[in-house]
């Protein structure tokens, strides 16, 4: 009787009802976990957005470039933004860091500004324009731990005027400036105080430089940059996967 009991609890409901019990239960499932994902999602954005458009100063006000003798410059391209300082001036020498002569296949180094930008190292190596963009490196710079990064540096016999870049300059005091170096200095991995440098870049007179720290969809090349503004108390968005909201913070040239 015991067993004829158990068969009568397991024949009770048949397979059919069964599985689609079970189909109704995962469906649900799915649907919570699709729900949340969404949720965590649009929060994600909505964070991001708003780190993008609030500035790190409320009521900044910038000292006019032509008011001071230490100037930064900011270069805002599409994507990606670079910082131009001279190559010296009363602060700063940067001859007594970075040998001008090498640093890439031009050789003279007889330079006047120097731009720097910082990235992870795969992607800016083999990614010298927009048309060369790949999705897959794309992803894993943002995605994949750990990823290795480059310091990018050029030099420049004058303020570069290229087509499609949006240069701003902002004076800034003395101390600040040198913030601004001791940032960019720490940027570089050194061998005896010196930068190690890689290979030369996609123009005569740029090269790549190893980097330190590692690129991530948290810390990107424009949020390197915006630290480093940050570092010269100049203004900044909290976080910029773009240049753009980091150049909206900037003051505009004058006409």
């Amino acid at each position: 009787m015991k067993r004829l009991h158990r068969v009568g609890l397991h024949t009770s409901m048949d397979l059919p009802t069964i599985r689609l019990h079970r189909l109704e239960r995962n469906r649900l499932t799915l649907h919570r976990l699709i729900k949340w994902v969404g949720i965590a999602s649009g929060t994600i954005v909505a964070l991001s957005s708003l780190a993008a458009v609030l500035p790190r100063r409320w009521g900044y006000q910038p000292l006019r470039c032509e008011a001071s003798p230490y100037r930064v410059y900011v270069a805002g391209e599409a994507l990606h933004v670079n910082l131009i300082l001279p190559v010296q001036n009363e602060a700063f020498d940067w001859r007594g860091f970075l040998d001008l002569k090498t640093i890439g296949s031009e050789t003279r180094g007889n330079y006047q500004y120097l731009k720097f930008g910082w990235g992870d190292r795969d992607f800016y190596r083999n990614t010298p324009s927009l048309q060369q963009l790949k999705v897959s490196r794309t992803l894993r710079s943002l995605f994949w731990p750990g990823n290795p990064t480059t310091m990018h540096v050029q030099g420049y016999d004058q303020l570069p005027n290229d087509a499609g870049v949006d240069l701003r300059c902002i004076g800034v005091s003395r101390a600040d400036y040198l913030n601004l170096v001791a940032y960019l200095k720490g940027s570089f991995q050194l061998n005896q105080g010196k930068p190690i440098r890689i290979q030369n870049a996609f123009s005569p007179t740029s090269g790549f430089y190893e980097g330190t720290g590692h690129y991530s969809l948290a810390r990107t090349c424009n949020t390197w940059a915006a630290q480093a503004l940050d570092a010269a108390q100049i203004n900044a968005p909290w976080w910029s996967a773009i240049a753009q909201p980091i150049m909206y913070q900037l003051p505009k040239p004058s006409p």
